[in-house]
Parts: structure tokens; C-alpha cells; sequence
């Protein structure tokens, strides 16, 4: 019989034969998992329990099995997709990348193990077995190679958008009194940041229908040169919206960095801390009114 002929029969067979076992090899799998101490499988998604993970299981070897087997004509693009589904499933299930890699060696070794002892039921030969491992291993090595790829790019995608979140979250700009509202920034002011701060606030402040803000900067030690042009941008902007800006909580640093730049406080009111900008509006003499009452 011609060589290649028998190596063709051979993988069409040992590639059903795996198709037909997906069941029995997934579960070996993932028992050597659990005995390792590495339950976590390559596969798992969002809130997948052990049946999920198992069926995920039984899928990816039935394609290798498919792979193997000829039936399916664009290997590598099918196991590309199939990593790059389960690497966005894995980032939005929280585990983390190495833990999810160390599956990767189960199913080498369990799928391997299937391989010989059909290849000895069936006596295959050594040129056979080598000629289905080379189409075996560069199979899970795509898949690994995609599911890292997609789990990279989908981590990086989700700590952006938090990331986002946390500065929008980070300029909350709450009213007192009717067109009256603070805003208490904290932390560090970076480009980026200021940017934002330019955004967001002037959104808030014409949803909220704010005529007079006080922006506290206490909670902030230093600002540069472009964070600061950013600030007084975001004065001037909202003072053509008919909102008037308080400043208050300048750091001694923040303040001699604005006189350096020879910034203009003309149009801006200054005051030492928040208590000093909300007695302004009538904040200290209705506490001290209502207290007065109580007496």
C-alpha cells in the first residue's frame, strides 16, 4: 500500500476515533486538572460551572478531532476564532492568564495519550504518529496563541473603559442649592485627567443648570504648566455659559505656579477653603440660623 495512502487513513481514523471519545478525553482531562490543582480550564467563561467548562471541553477536542480527521479545510482559521472567543470569555470571567495557560499541558499530554494507545491498538507506525503530531501540535499551539492575543486585547479594552469610568466618576460636580454646585477634585491632575475635568464638568454643569461652581482643589498638591492653561480654559468656558467659578483650596505650590505663568485672577473668585466659598451663598448663616432655632 502507498505510504502516504496509509498515512491518510491512519490520521482520518485516529482524528474520528478522538471525535468520537471527545466525551471520555475531556473528562480525563479535566480530572488531571483537579488532581494538579489547576481546576481552572483554558476555556472557562463568565460564570461557567463545571458542566459548561466540561461541555467547552468536549467542543475544542471534537474540532481537533474534526481537524485531524480532514473535515474541516481552514484549521487554523477555525482554531483562531475558537481562541479568541474563549480569550474574551476568560477576561470577563476574571482569571487570570497564567492560570488559564496551565491547562494547556492536560490536554497535550491526555490527548497524546489517546493517540498511542490507538495507534497501538491499531498498529500504526512511528511515521504515522509523527505525521499526526504535526497536526496536532500546531493546532493547540494556535489556540493558545489566540486565546493569549484575545485575552491581552480584551484586558487592556476593559482596564481603558475602567479606567474611564474611574475618572468620570472622579469629577463629580454635586449641587448644594438650586444652580449652586461644588466640585472637589482629589488626586493627581495629569493631562488626560484635566481633559476631562474640561468635559465632564461643563456637561454637568448644563444638566444640572448651574449658574455659580466652586471648584475645590485641596485635595490637590500640584498641577504643570498644561493642566494649569486646562483649569483657567474651564474658568473662562463656563463663564461664557453664565456659570461663575469659585476657586478654593489653592496649595502654595498650585499658586505660585499659576503666578509664574502670569495667569489672570481678575475674573475669578478666590477663597481660602470650601466653608469660606459656601458662606458666599448662605450655606454658614442657615447653619448658624437653624442652630439659633434650636436653641
Amino acid at each position: 500500500m502507498d505510504l502516504q495512502l496509509k498515512l491518510t487513513q491512519d490520521q482520518i481514523e485516529i482524528g474520528t476515533r478522538i471525535t468520537e471519545n471527545a466525551v471520555l478525553i475531556a473528562e480525563k482531562i479535566m480530572t488531571n486538572m483537579k488532581n494538579g490543582g489547576s481546576y481552572v480550564p483554558l476555556h472557562q467563561g463568565a460564570q461557567m460551572n463545571e458542566y459548561e467548562g466540561l461541555q467547552q471541553s468536549i467542543s475544542f477536542i471534537r474540532l481537533i478531532g474534526d481537524a485531524v480527521s480532514g473535515k474541516i479545510t481552514d484549521t487554523k482559521s477555525t482554531i483562531f476564532e475558537w481562541g479568541e472567543n474563549i480569550g474574551m470569555l476568560a477576561v470577563h470571567s476574571g482569571q487570570p492568564l497564567d492560570v488559564s495557560l496551565e491547562s494547556t499541558s492536560y490536554y497535550r499530554e491526555v490527548i497524546w495519550d489517546f493517540i498511542k494507545e490507538e495507534g497501538s491498538l491499531q498498529s500504526m507506525s512511528l511515521d504515522s504518529v509523527l505525521h499526526i503530531s504535526t497536526t496536532i501540535n500546531p493546532m493547540i499551539d494556535h489556540a493558545v496563541q489566540a486565546f493569549s492575543k484575545s485575552y491581552v486585547m480584551n484586558y487592556k479594552e476593559i482596564t481603558q473603559k475602567f479606567h474611564l469610568s474611574l475618572q468620570e466618576l472622579s469629577v463629580p460636580v454635586v449641587p448644594l442649592f438650586p444652580g449652586v454646585a461644588v466640585l472637589p477634585v482629589v488626586g493627581d491632575i495629569d493631562t488626560n485627567r484635566a481633559k476631562l475635568l474640561l468635559e465632564s464638568t461643563l456637561e454637568q454643569c448644563l444638566e444640572h443648570e448651574i449658574t455659580s461652581l466652586v471648584i475645590d482643589l485641596s485635595g490637590v498638591s500640584y498641577i504643570d504648566t498644561m493642566v494649569a492653561h486646562r483649569l483657567f480654559q474651564l474658568v473662562s468656558t463656563l463663564k461664557i455659559l453664565g456659570v461663575k467659578t469659585t476657586l478654593t483650596g489653592l496649595s502654595p505650590e498650585i499658586a505660585q505656579t499659576s503666578v509664574s505663568l502670569n495667569l489672570n485672577f481678575d475674573e475669578i473668585t478666590l477663597k481660602g477653603n470650601l466653608r469660606q466659598a459656601l458662606a458666599d451663598f448662605g450655606y454658614g448663616k442657615l447653619d448658624a440660623s437653624n442652630k439659633k432655632n434650636r436653641l
